[in-house]
């Protein structure tokens, strides 16, 4: 039996489409998950999580960070194909933001979660 805190290698897979994303992406462990992950500055990066697969058709989801502290936005159920769309359209929101687009809580006042298909 394997350690349970082992975070498993990146496949094959996950190396292309990390390739295929773009050199601001990289391959990370984030909470025991092996994620390609890119940094949009300003206390912004996503997280890609479920990519870690030899399967095309599994679907990813995407967390939006803010200061490596708070879940701000996730995308569920998002084609692998569709991933750079969703991370761009993430990239545009990011810098959009202001003080007034987020509560007290410190959470966007937005729906937290939203559903690619």
């Amino acid at each position: 039996m394997g350690n349970i805190w082992t975070v498993s290698k990146p496949t094959r897979h996950m190396k292309e489409l990390c390739k295929r994303l773009g050199s601001e992406y990289c391959i990370a462990d984030i909470d025991l998950e092996r994620v390609i992950y890119r940094d949009f500055g300003k206390g912004y990066d996503v997280e890609i999580s479920g990519v870690n697969t030899s399967s095309l058709s599994k679907k990813a989801r995407i967390y939006l960070w803010k200061d490596k502290r708070r879940i701000i936005k996730i995308i569920e159920n998002i084609p692998q194909s569709d991933i750079g769309a969703w991370v761009d359209k993430l990239y545009a929101l990011v810098h959009g933001l202001t003080d007034a687009d987020f509560g007290d809580d410190g959470f966007l006042r937005e729906s937290r979660t939203e559903y690619a298909s």
